[in-house]
Parts: structure tokens; sequence; C-alpha cells
């Protein structure tokens, strides 16, 4: 200790502690000054700790906190980085070659250099034969054994999940568990509880990789994105992008995009809070605004139509007439659902979406009619406990979420039916999984995003496709390739439920 602390003082920096006081460091005083650290923290601290744990226990929370390298926090973590193995699952070896990371975890790291990291590893063999825990036999079949390395790979935050695209989901999570603690309870180890569920995280991740990797090049197609919730908002499952290691940037909860016809769940909403009904008619005729040409995605016009075969026909249209009767409502509706506070544009602007919204805010507003108009605000953290075990989470809320009934049910129904009329017979029937569902489809100005956001009696799921940098598509459309993902991932996702 004393020669560690001279090495501070004379900037050499130089480890000096026990494995119980790397441990305090590692969960306490991480940030704190070396010199304070050393001199006063960690040789009053230590005591306290091993009086109250065993040292089995100080060496099992010492391993599943500290730094192997390869940005891995944690022996589980780190076995996953470089031998793709549960920890348990590590030969004596592999074992050794983790132990002997320990002093030096970016040196010896085996991806870097392969031959000193299994050198260092016979080196930590040998201690455990000259302190009794290996025969020598033992020892030398351990040395002999066929060590097979991973791919070299980062773990995500320095935490290795079960899948690396869960990343987005974690990064949203930390930020929301920071956001909703108090700053002093944001240090230290903390246990955060979250909603992911696994198995429909999967579902969501095979089936968007599936349609990138068979449809990317052909349609011109660089990321897609799918967010998962429950009707209270609960999100079970976030994709937000092609992939997470090669572009961390989230398209699901960062990314705002033009909604398209997407945005015509507003449009019909207000006009059915005004006094219209599934039957009113509206005129589906062509339309002249600002001297130009609002156009059908088909260019087909049939002249009077209901309010229901508007929304299934996805009539642009019949939208701006409408969004031209209520458009402050509209407007209101808008930020009130949390959608986007930028909602001024003018009728077409909001009939056709062509403001900016999030994924995950467009996914929550469908969740609200899900929900019989009762607000949702997306969520990804439970509880979140500090190192002795209290709950810390003080939820702070958007502050119009407070308006809790948001929609009347009564209309939040019959938002409900045209929204099913829409994938039973209308621009949404690739999305029919073959049980009652509702959506909207959506497609932006040169198929430069494409999205179906949509329901089912269990979960609330939006998919959006397009290029970061807004470049066309080529022949995606909302009611084609992202209604058939929406379609796969709800029939996996409510199957295994």
């Amino acid at each position: 200790m004393a020669r560690a602390v001279w090495s501070t003082l004379t900037g050499r920096t130089q480890g000096g502690s026990t494995l119980t006081q790397q441990t305090i460091k590692e969960i306490y005083l991480k940030e704190h000054s070396p010199i304070v650290r050393k001199l006063l923290e960690e040789p009053v601290l230590a005591p306290i700790l091993e009086l109250n744990l065993s040292k089995e226990d100080i060496l099992f929370v010492y391993f599943n906190r500290v730094f192997f390298g390869g940005s891995a926090y944690g022996i589980e973590a780190a076995a996953r980085v470089y031998f793709n193995k549960y920890a348990r699952n590590l030969s004596i070896l592999e074992s050794a070659m983790m132990v002997g990371l320990l002093p030096a975890p970016n040196r010896f790291n085996p991806h870097r250099n392969f031959q000193l990291s299994r050198d260092r590893g016979f080196r930590v063999i040998e201690q455990m034969v000259d302190a009794g825990y290996l025969t020598r036999p033992a020892a030398d079949r351990a040395k002999a054994q066929n060590v097979t390395m991973a791919a070299s790979k980062s773990a995500w935050g320095g935490f290795y999940p079960r899948s690396t695209q869960i990343g987005w989901f974690a990064r949203w999570a930390e930020n929301e568990a920071n956001a909703n603690s108090v700053p002093s309870a944001r240090n230290g180890t903390r246990t955060i509880t979250t909603t992911l569920d696994l198995r429909i995280q999967g579902v969501a991740e095979r089936h968007m990789e599936q349609a990138l990797r068979q449809h990317a090049r052909a349609k011109q197609i660089e990321e897609g994105a799918v967010v998962v919730m429950r009707y209270d908002g609960a999100v079970v499952a976030l994709v937000g992008g092609r992939d997470y290691k090669q572009k961390e940037w989230d398209h699901a909860t960062q990314a705002r995009r033009q909604p398209g016809s997407v945005a015509k769940l507003f449009v019909y909403l207000a006009a059915l809070r005004a006094g219209s009904t599934p039957d009113t008619k509206v005129s589906d005729a062509a339309l002249i605004l600002g001297g130009r040409p609002v156009r059908n995605f088909d260019d087909r016009y049939l002249g009077d139509i209901s309010l229901s075969a508007a929304l299934e026909k996805s009539s642009n249209t019949a939208a701006v007439r409408l969004t031209m009767q209520n458009i402050n409502d509209i407007r209101e509706l808008i930020k009130t659902l949390n959608v986007g506070a930028e909602s001024e544009g003018e009728a077409g602007d909001l009939a056709l979406g062509t403001f900016e919204a999030k994924l995950v805010d467009l996914t929550a507003a469908f969740a609200c009619v899900a929900n019989r108009g009762r607000m949702v605000v997306p969520y990804s953290v439970q509880r979140v406990q500090d190192p002795a075990g209290t709950e810390t989470l003080a939820r702070v809320l958007p502050a119009r979420s407070s308006v809790r009934q948001t929609i009347e049910p009564q209309y939040a129904d019959l938002m409900r039916q045209m929204l099913s009329d829409v994938v039973q017979r209308g621009t949404g029937k690739a999305a029919d999984p073959g049980f009652w569902a509702a959506g909207k489809t959506g497609t932006t100005t040169a198929n430069r995003d494409a999205w179906f956001v949509g329901f089912t009696e269990q979960y609330v799921a939006g998919v959006w496709l397009g290029n970061s940098d807004s470049k066309p598509m080529f022949g995606v459309s909302g009611g084609g390739l992202p209604a058939q993902i929406w379609r796969s991932i709800v029939i996996d996702a409510v199957r295994s439920a």
C-alpha cells in the first residue's frame, strides 16, 4: 500500500489494493481521487465489507463487475465476447486466460495477441499448482487444451447481451432510468428491471433481418426499425436499425421521419370527434390545393364515399378535405398524443403526414386507440434499485400524459373498427395475420419512408423501412414489405404468448 501511494504521489500510478478494495472501488469509488481512495476510503470500507460478506461473495461481486477488455465488464460478458460460451462452460485454460486479463485487459486481450494471452493463462495455471488447486498432471492437460476464439466483437456498453441488436433497447432503457432517477441514484451498481421480452425481441430481430437480407439490395433499403409494446406502453421489443454494431443510431426512438398516411389516424379521429360517423360521406374527387393537385396513390378518384371506405383506400383527397374542416383539432390531437410538437403545418401537411415523428411515438398513439382512448406513454424501465436494493425510480412523464382519457372511448372504438377494416379489405391486407388486427399503412413521397403501424388484441407494433439519408427506395410502400414484416412479427408474438 505504501509503495502504491508513493508511486501515485510521484506520478506513476500503481495498484496496491486487495481484492476487497478493488471490489469497493469498482462499485462505489471509481470516480473518486486515487489518493483519497487509497489512503482513506478503501482502508476504512474494506474491513466493513469483509465483516458482512465472505471472501467467496466478494469474489463473486468482483468477477461480475470488473473490466475484462473488449468492452466487456463481468465474467459472463467476457466469456461470451472471447469464447462465445457461458462462463460455467469455460475450460481450465480458458478460465486461466480470463484471470490473466485482469492486470492489463487491453494488453492481454486474446483478440489482439493470442499468444501473449495464452502465456498469461499458463502462468495462472502454474500459480494454481503452487497453491495446491491443481495437480501437475491436471495442469499439463489444461495447458494442452484447444482454445477456439469467438469472432472479435464488442459488447454493448460493456455488457454482452444475448444479441447485439438488444443494444438499442438497452441504451434507451439506460437513458430512461437516468431521466427518472435523482442524480444521487445514478452512481454505483444499479439493478434495472426492464419490460423487454427476449422471445418477442428475437422474433422482431429475425423477421427484420430476413426481410432486409432478402430485399435490401433489390429495393435499395438501408435500414428498418420495429417497436412492439403492450397496450399500457410497456415496450417488449425494439429494433433500431439493421445492425447495432455498425450504426448505433436508433431509428425507432431517435429518428424523426415523415409518417405519410399513418398520420391519417389523427385526421379521422378528429372527424369522428366532430360528429362524423364511419358512414358519413366525404368527397374523394380530384382536388387542387395551393395551385397543386392532390394525388391519390393509385390515381383513382371515386367521388363521394364513406369515411370508412376513404380510410381503407387511404384516399389523400378525402383526408385533405377532412383536415380543412378540423385542422385545429388535428393539431391538438398530434400534440396531446406526444407525437410531435411541430405540427403547425397546413391541411396538406397534416393530412399527408409531411411533418416529422418518431416510430415509438406513432406506435404509442395507435396504442391509445387500442386502449380505448386512454393515454399511452411508451416506457422500458419497470424498476431501478441502488446497491442497497432501495428502489430509486421516480418516473417523470410528459406533461400532457396527465390527461389520462385523451380520446373518448366511443370514438376510439369507432377508430378501432375502421382500422380493422383497413387490414381486412383495405391498403393493409398484406398485414392480415388471420386473427383480429387493425392498422394503417404509410408511404411518403418517392418511397422515402414506408410504414405499417397497428395492433392486435395483445400487442401494438410499428414497422418502418427507409434510408438514413432519405434516399428513395425502389417500389417499397407501407402496404407491401412493412405490412408483411408486421404480420410475421405479430403472428409469432401471439402464437408463443
